[in-house]
């Protein structure tokens, strides 16, 4: 009979222990992989019998190992979860969350990867294949965006390049951007099931908004070529209902910058400000100066425009910009809920405003010097 190696003064019968072939049965692991782990410490076992050196684990130790198990399945390397096992509960989080940014990484070249060598096989049997995007939207939802964003379009006529709204379909979601080169306002995480690789499209609002009046749920799909000798002027983009009745877009080219690059955050924590939303719509109705200026100090934040100001909240490094009265105007009017921030990087970057109640709004403008 094998001997514990526990005191047993207290004469309490102990658990009974599993051979490794009947643990690793239950775990889901070879015998194979328990001696790895148990060489490198990180699934010792319960008891080694001194004279046969047969291993022997506890059904405590069943839901460790099937952590182990299941994180190798999905990729985890030895050498991340043996850290994570270690860390206190702060340091397994980094280590975890840094894993899950690392897989997303890996799927979305992946998928690209995988995307462009089915065009390039494609294109050896046709001379220039179409790749196709659809994304579904639910049709007031995608509307909405639409409207919020669109008071940022230049004007038809005005800015050939920049007029109507752009929809940026990503892996995931949509983002509906409009901008007149001042101010870019965006709605960065429309809800949609997407088919195929990222794509872009420009349209006038009017008629996409009246074509999406009493509708349910759109696709919007685009076909564009991708041959040696594709066109882009031959894309083809369209709206589709579920009664299959279709709006056709026009292609136009676009120069609208990519909101997602714009959004990267810097090396250091930007500087924040938060303000009423109703009392910066309040400062910025006054018509008596064109110029907000926009001070942060500590933990205090100020908005002046001539001889008016709103106080809020700051956090960061001090920082003093200005901007146009107009331009601030219309993003207080474009946000919702009851709160207005501004994150704030290096002069050379955009300042971005936000509203709390609405996480993927996003407006961006440039700030000068005061």
């Amino acid at each position: 009979m094998r001997q514990s190696h526990e005191s047993d003064r207290d004469e309490v019968e102990q658990p009974p222990l599993q051979t490794i072939s009947a643990f690793a049965r239950s775990v889901g692991l070879s015998a194979s992989a328990l001696r790895q782990y148990g060489e490198t410490g990180l699934l010792a076992p319960a008891d080694v019998e001194e004279r046969t050196g047969y291993r022997y684990y506890s059904l405590e130790q069943q839901q460790r190992a099937i952590w182990i198990r299941r994180l190798r399945d999905a990729g985890l390397s030895l050498e991340r979860i043996s850290a994570m096992f270690e860390s206190d509960l702060p340091g397994a989080e980094i280590i975890l969350r840094a894993w899950r940014a690392d897989a997303r990484e890996r799927y979305e070249v992946i998928t690209a990867l995988v995307d462009d060598l089915t065009f390039t096989l494609r294109a050896r049997v046709e001379k220039n294949p179409a790749i196709r995007t659809s994304a579904r939207f639910d049709a007031a939802a995608l509307a909405s965006a639409i409207r919020q964003v669109a008071s940022a379009s230049a004007d038809a006529g005005g800015d050939d390049d920049h007029d109507g709204v752009l929809i940026e379909v990503g892996h995931t979601s949509a983002a509906i951007v409009a901008t007149d080169r001042y101010v870019l306002m965006a709605r960065t995480g429309l809800s949609s099931v997407i088919d195929g690789p990222p794509a872009r499209v420009r349209f006038a609002p009017a008629q996409v908004l009246e074509w999406l009046r009493g509708r349910q749920s759109v696709d919007l799909v685009i076909d564009a070529p991708s041959g040696r000798d594709h066109d882009a002027a031959s894309a083809v983009n369209r709206f589709c209902d579920e009664r299959d009745d279709e709006l056709s877009l026009p292609n136009r080219a676009d120069l609208f910058p990519s909101v997602h690059r714009m959004l990267e955050t810097a090396a250091f924590p930007p500087t924040n400000a938060l303000f009423s939303l109703d009392e910066v719509r309040s400062l910025t109705s006054a018509p008596e100066d064109d110029t907000v200026h926009l001070n942060v100090d500590g933990d205090s934040a100020l908005l002046t425009s001539g001889r008016r100001s709103v106080s809020g909240a700051g956090m960061g490094v001090t920082a003093a910009l200005a901007l146009s009265r107009p331009v601030l105007r219309r993003i207080a009017d474009t946000s919702v809920g009851h709160e207005l921030t501004c994150d704030m990087h290096d002069s050379g970057r955009a300042l971005v405003w936000r509203a709390p109640s609405q996480p993927d709004f996003v407006a961006l403008v440039m700030p000068h010097q005061p």
